[in-house]
């Protein structure tokens, strides 16, 4: 009798036990729907935390935390670019606005045509031209980028000798240089040095990296041009002995949105589009940019390329 009573009792205990698992079960599994709820209607950026007591519940719960740390990550990333979107767009509003409001300024003053003699009328459309131009180049490298981004550009790696590469776009600058005042250095091998690359698109980082030397740099009159070679990789380095580019400054370079203080507030002006452009070129390329300033001393642009190896 004692022991059909100590059964009894043993299983009453178990029972409550099993009852106490499960309600504390069922109460953690409560909490948990109760947190992803708050998280499914925006109301909380909460985690889910769970004791020690119950593996399978912490096991449960450090797998959905996990997978809410991506969603949020994911998340704040959608809104940084939604931020920086409305950001560029806002810029690129600004900047087409100025030069398109002076546009129709020098286009209504010739349509009224007082006392406006010829060579005035030459000079004004002379700015019509460069200005409209300017506006042109800014559309044109908004809508680039944006093909750049949505992988709509397409990038064909050959074989392409740099050195030569180097030297048909510097004698193409050659008349800007003359114009600047600007001495520029040149270093280049004697040798051709092949990279795996897109011809088309060398042309054009080069060219904006020439083009941004000469923009920001001709009070230093001298921009440089030089190639170095590694094992591996080949670099290409533009620099010049402008103003430069301030420390805090330097890790925006290259964001889509940038355009330094001394271009926004003279008559340097730029949709920061660019460099931006350059950067993305460069690694659709499989290579590196980077960026070094010491202001009023020398600023360097580098690029990298794949070594072309057979």
């Amino acid at each position: 009798m004692s022991v059909l009573i100590g059964i009894v009792t043993l299983s009453v205990i178990l029972n409550i036990v099993l009852s106490l698992k499960i309600i504390a079960i069922k109460k953690g599994m409560n909490y948990i729907t109760g947190v992803l709820s708050d998280i499914s209607n925006f109301r909380s950026n909460r985690r889910i935390h769970i004791g020690l007591k119950y593996k399978t519940l912490k096991d449960i719960s450090s797998e959905l935390n996990i997978l809410l740390d991506k969603f949020q990550s994911t998340l704040d990333e959608k809104q940084t670019l939604e931020i920086a979107h409305k950001q560029l767009i806002a810029n690129i509003s600004h900047d087409i606005r100025t030069p398109l409001t002076s546009l129709l300024g020098f286009v209504e003053v010739l349509q009224k045509g007082d006392g406006i003699s010829n060579t005035e009328q030459k000079e004004y459309l002379d700015i019509i031209q460069t200005k409209a131009q300017n506006l042109y180049k800014m559309i044109q490298d908004f809508f680039e980028l944006s093909k750049l981004e949505s992988e709509d550009t397409p990038i064909r790696l050959v074989k392409t000798d740099l050195t030569d590469l180097a030297e048909e776009v510097i004698a193409a600058f050659y008349q800007d240089f003359v114009m600047n005042g600007i001495t520029p250095e040149i270093q280049l091998p004697q040798h051709p040095v092949y990279v795996w690359g897109d011809r088309i698109s060398l042309q054009r980082i080069l060219n904006n990296l020439i083009s941004n030397a000469l923009k920001y740099g001709k009070d230093g009159r001298v921009t440089g041009i030089s190639v170095r070679e590694e094992v591996e990789k080949v670099w290409l380095d533009v620099w010049d002995r402008g103003n430069g580019i301030p420390g805090q400054d330097l890790p925006l370079v290259f964001n889509r949105l940038y355009t330094s203080e001394i271009s926004r507030n003279s008559s340097m002006r730029g949709t920061g589009l660019g460099l931006a452009i350059t950067k993305q070129l460069v690694e659709k390329q499989n290579g590196e940019i980077e960026v070094s300033s010491n202001p009023g001393e020398k600023t360097v642009f580098s690029f990298s390329l794949i070594k072309y190896r057979i």
